[in-house]
């Protein structure tokens, strides 16, 4: 994301005028389109990451699973943003269940920074593949 390279070049203040500006497209979309999925995960992906209403971002999470129960992108992406939430139980769950619903990238979870909080977590470890490479 263009945020996040943003950042990582010391630009914080940029990325997060851009952040509050996506925010507020997003805000305008779900009014229009309430069942936009999509647009729910990136408003709740987009105020974690600036640290801005954890409250608003759980809600729309909760929302978006709710419309796409099943749906292993949805879930997946919803683990990520609790996982930069840090609420850890919530990412544990909901990437255990887009596993379930079909996610299929260990390797990308694995490495997702997204989900660092649960990178010693045995669960997740063993989920992702981790706990069966050699120690070096």
């Amino acid at each position: 994301m263009f945020t996040i390279r943003l950042e990582r070049l010391g630009r914080k203040h940029e990325a997060n005028d851009i952040r509050e500006r996506m925010a507020e497209v997003l805000r305008q979309q779900l009014e229009r389109v309430p069942e936009d999925v999509r647009a729910r995960i990136l408003l709740a992906t987009n105020l974690a990451r600036c640290g801005q209403d954890t409250d608003e971002a759980i809600r729309h999470l909760q929302t978006a699973v709710a419309l796409r129960p099943g749906d292993p992108s949805t879930l997946y992406n919803a683990a990520c943003t609790y996982g930069a939430l840090g609420k850890k139980p919530e990412a544990l769950e909901t990437v255990k269940k887009a596993f379930a619903s079909g996610y299929s990238n260990p390797g990308w979870a694995a490495n997702d920074s997204d989900l660092d909080c649960l990178r010693d977590d045995p669960e997740f470890q063993k989920l992702v593949g981790l706990d069966e490479r050699p120690a070096s």
